[in-house]
């Protein structure tokens, strides 16, 4: 019977344990569904529960059902996005800009990066204010007058507009530039806001928010449909999950099992555990003797042909050592060198010492002339004056 190592066992206990805790968040956050901001669920203050209560207490034709693949209703007669969570996707723009050439009105509010890109489909760009604001607003054209607004509105916007289109209205202004507008396309109306303030529960609590959320709302006909397709919220038949291999696959916590699954395998097997611990030899190596590296770069020197270069390094040190003995540069001229040289030691065969240094510069020289070379160079340096 084979015994199990403590690893093993260790890497079984931690399995389990991530099992029981991914299961029990799973099963935890399955019976309390996070709500999102800005939807028609949501009773927080930054929720639009309010305003869904209000329309329906009014009579207003409203919905918020979200269908398992995007498509507008044939009925829905103005599109309420308030702060999407989600990119609007390109085949989904197509719907919509179809919808609203054919008479629809697009109500697009929100201030996040999934806002301002919406806001870019028409040609509008979305900047943050240095600091949130809170002044009132008083609007730029009397346009809204079902029911009027007559007092000043608390937009409580981060963010301005800047508009690269001809068409647009503006509705709402702050020192920065422009935060509500509105333009016609084909036949229908679009509507672009970066103040969702107005629309959530806590907005309606303020003056002439409700009188101009309602104006902005009531702008069409046929049904009012609250999008929270692109708040994530899918249909039923996109989220139901059948078998274990979807909930393996689509639900959170059957994810988390197989990332956890997943990382515990990549564990045992870096740690070596199914092939055993690999056992390194056990090998006395002697260290190579300094000589050896010398004699391997000169061997590589050897093969390459470095000859040229070595003659011009003895070249140079020649020069150099006997400059220094004579004060003489030895960056001046090989004969003029020579000359000087001549002046201050006599004695020295300068004749000899010409012939060499031209030899060191010369080309196409063989292995065992440069030998010879570099021992009359050592040789010369060798001799020291009387």
């Amino acid at each position: 019977m084979r015994v199990f190592s403590r690893d093993a066992w260790l890497a079984v206990i931690l399995l389990v344990l991530l099992v029981v805790i991914t299961l029990a968040a799973g099963f935890s956050s399955a019976g309390k569904p996070e709500v999102l901001p800005y939807t028609t669920a949501s009773t927080a203050p930054d929720g639009v529960n309010a305003l869904w209560q209000w329309l329906q207490a009014n009579g207003y034709p409203i919905t918020n059902e979200s269908p398992s693949i995007f498509t507008i209703a044939p009925k829905v007669g103005t599109i309420v996005l308030l702060e999407p969570s989600e990119i609007v996707a390109d085949s989904e723009w197509q719907i919509i800009d179809d919808w609203i050439d054919g008479g629809g009105s697009l109500i697009a509010v929100g201030e996040g990066v999934p806002a301002a890109i919406t806001m870019e489909h028409f040609d509008v760009s979305m900047f943050r204010e240095l600091a949130p604001s809170t002044v009132l607003l008083t609007l730029q054209t009397p346009l809204m007058i079902y029911p009027p607004v007559t007092e000043a509105v608390h937009p409580h916007q981060q963010a301005f507009l800047e508009i690269h289109r001809s068409d647009t209205v503006t509705h709402l202004a702050s020192a920065s530039g422009p935060v509500m507008i509105s333009f016609r396309r084909g036949d229908g109306l679009v509507i672009l806001s970066t103040a969702p303030f107005p629309f959530s529960n806590a907005g309606l609590k303020e003056p002439a928010n409700p009188d101009l959320v309602l104006n902005t709302i009531a702008v069409g006909s046929g049904i009012i449909w609250f999008d929270e397709w692109h708040h994530g919220v899918r249909g039923s038949s996109a989220d139901e999950i059948v078998g274990p291999v979807q909930w393996l696959g689509r639900a959170p916590a059957g994810r988390a099992l197989l990332y956890t699954a997943a990382v515990i395998f990549l564990g045992l097997v870096l740690a070596g555990w199914r092939f055993g611990r690999p056992v390194i030899p056990v090998q006395d190596r002697a260290r190579r003797a300094p000589l050896e590296y010398i004699s391997a770069i000169a061997n590589l020197s050897r093969r390459a042909g470095h000859r040229q270069s070595v003659l011009n390094r003895y070249h140079h040190q020649l020069k150099s050592e006997l400059g220094k003995r004579y004060r003489l540069s030895a960056a001046l001229p090989d004969d003029e060198f020579v000359a000087q040289l001549a002046t201050y030691n006599p004695q020295m065969d300068i004749d000899a010492l010409g012939r060499l240094l031209a030899r060191l510069q010369q080309r196409n020289v063989t292995e065992s002339e440069m030998v010879q070379l570099a021992a009359e160079v050592a040789r010369i340096l060798s001799t020291r004056p009387n």
